[in-house]
């Protein structure tokens, strides 16, 4: 099958995503004001989240309120999996059975703010929609996207494979989805089925992405659309045998968890840059790892920042000179106590580090890492 972008393509398209997430987020407020009232005015019941624990209050409130016993989950996000009082069903189960089920909770894979749109790709859960009474669908903000004239380019570009241009299974609800009464009668000729609407509810996370709202360097890891595609290069999660971070993951890890900020990124990257040649938003992930790094509470005096940049300056010379000699120092020197790093650096004959920079200006060695300085 012909792929939908051809190499010479690439970067176009993903100069039209990097403008499109960019402008989502620089207008979020109002898109998502405007999903909210579309929905609202279908009888759609939409309520707000801010973390995982508010998301597992709500969604406790609302089985608690319905009397709700028998509940199927298909969702990373609500990663609780209990519920007071209530039998947790299989997914699997609910497919293989005619019993109905009270709840069904899932993410939705993209939400359509102008048309109050729900996207749902190859979810486990998608053909036991008709068989819960109640659908509680779980929209991160990060996954909302302006305009459904622009799902198509986010749905090939998320897909998991490469080869194939749309994923096998969609689905996308705009209106409240009916519930297939199950029959008290013997199946015949004349058997009629009955339907009733289900009770929907959309719950909006924010997922604590408030402190990477407030920093303007932060905010472009939000337009991460989960295709994968950074794990998939990335030369430390390929060599891991466990513990494997993506490079999104390590900026979002280090922005949420400040104690160990530092440890994430010095453990699970090289910074080889490879994640910013694939990423289909053009997300910097290396230049957001640097700038964690330099905010990072490692940072402890002046004179850490200009170590920083002294690392790599070497890196990039080891590149030019391939010097066996001085490539055994570096190792030894600065990653001899990480020894998934170490044995990374030992095997791996490709470049250490492929962007450039200036050095911080020598009257303020705590800069911030800037745009202008990266080439």
């Amino acid at each position: 099958m012909k792929k939908l972008f051809p190499e010479h393509n690439f970067d176009a398209v993903r100069d039209k995503m990097y403008a499109l997430r960019h402008n989502f987020f620089d207008n979020m407020d109002k898109y998502l004001l405007d999903f909210d009232k579309i929905l609202s005015d279908r009888g759609v019941s939409v309520m707000w989240t801010k973390d995982a624990d508010s998301l597992t209050s709500t969604i406790g409130s609302i089985a608690e309120s319905k009397y709700l016993t028998r509940v199927c989950i298909d969702s990373d996000t609500y990663a609780s999996g209990k519920l007071p009082n209530c039998d947790i069903i299989d997914i699997k189960s609910v497919e293989n059975s005619s019993d109905d089920i009270d709840l069904l909770i899932v993410d939705s894979d993209f939400a359509v703010c102008d048309t109050g749109s729900l996207v749902f790709l190859n979810r486990e859960s998608q053909n036991c929609f008709n068989k819960a009474k109640n659908l509680v669908v779980i929209v991160n903000i990060d996954q909302v996207i302006s305009s459904y004239e622009d799902l198509s380019l986010f749905i090939s570009l998320r897909r998991k494979d490469r080869e194939k241009d749309l994923p096998e299974d969609i689905r996308i609800i705009q209106d409240k989805p009916t519930y297939v009464l199950p029959s008290t009668t013997v199946y015949s000729s004349d058997a009629t089925i009955t339907q009733q609407e289900v009770g929907l509810t959309v719950i909006l996370n924010l997922n604590k992405i408030e402190d990477i709202l407030l920093s303007e360097d932060l905010v472009s890891s939000l337009y991460c659309i989960h295709c994968g595609r950074c794990m998939e290069v990335c030369p430390v999660a390929n060599n891991s045998d466990t513990d494997a971070v993506s490079p999104i993951d390590i900026v979002k890890l280090n922005t949420y968890d400040n104690y160990n900020r530092a440890q994430h990124i010095f453990k699970h990257t090289t910074l080889c840059g490879a994640c910013d040649d694939v990423c289909p938003v053009k997300i910097p992930l290396t230049k957001l790892m640097l700038y964690e790094m330099q905010a990072s509470n490692m940072v402890v005096s002046p004179s850490r920042p200009k170590q920083l940049y002294s690392l790599f300056q070497k890196r990039s010379n080891i590149n030019r000179t391939n010097n066996p000699i001085l490539k055994f120092i570096f190792i030894k020197r600065f990653f001899g106590r990480n020894k998934m790093l170490s044995k990374y650096y030992s095997e791996n004959s490709s470049d250490y580090f492929n962007i450039s920079f200036t050095p911080p200006h020598e009257d303020n060695p705590n800069e911030i890492l800037k745009d202008s300085d990266f080439e």
